[in-house]
């Protein structure tokens, strides 16, 4: 073989494992996108579960009660609405910024969310009249459950009566720490 012929098939062997390490890299990075993706879908997740133990335990059961009871006395905003608020604040900042599921969040916690806001939803809306950013995660994510709320097969618990609101605060007065959250059925994933 002359240096010609050498040539050609060392440069065809060199095109076959360029050819290589290209399909390689590509496999690679679809790889390291699916185990990113699988990561931070885990993380949604322990996000998700510290939230429900924040929720279950203390001092938020004690929050919970005390408005229950206040409510059913006729206080109109107990000073304790605050810090249920604020926590449902902190979930509909953390679904905005991805780090928490909408679906997720309404199978856990859209119960409480529509309860809650339908019974201070006028005392968060006269805040909002001198700041507009009062609570405004919050109102944005019932928002966003409410849309999946509507999806087939709707319940309509999304706008709870005076009734209903009343049975909501009379069933959180006997809650207790470590009293598992109400869940709902979750969606297939084919709805989202």
């Amino acid at each position: 073989m002359n240096s010609d012929a050498w040539a050609a098939v060392f440069a065809g062997i060199a095109a076959a494992f360029t050819g290589v390490i290209a399909v390689t890299g590509v496999w690679a990075l679809v790889y390291a996108k699916r185990q990113l993706r699988e990561a931070r879908e885990s993380e949604k997740v322990q996000h998700l579960i510290r939230f429900v133990e924040q929720f279950e335990g203390e001092p938020m059961v004690q929050y919970r009660r005390a408005v229950a009871q206040k409510r059913i006395d006729g206080t109109a905003y107990p000073p304790e609405a605050q810090k249920i608020l604020g926590f449902f604040e902190m979930i509909g900042l953390l679904v905005r910024r991805n780090f928490l599921d909408d679906y997720d969040v309404w199978s856990t916690f859209s119960y409480w969310m529509f309860n809650v806001y339908a019974d201070f939803r006028g005392d968060i809306e006269q805040e909002q009249k001198e700041d507009a950013a009062f609570y405004q995660d919050f109102c944005s994510l019932i928002e966003r459950l409410r849309k999946i709320e509507s999806e087939p097969p709707a319940s309509g618990s999304d706008r709870p009566s005076r009734q209903q609101i009343r049975e909501f605060w009379l069933d959180e007065l006997n809650t207790i720490p470590g009293t598992p959250v109400r869940k709902r059925k979750a969606r297939s994933d084919s709805v989202k």
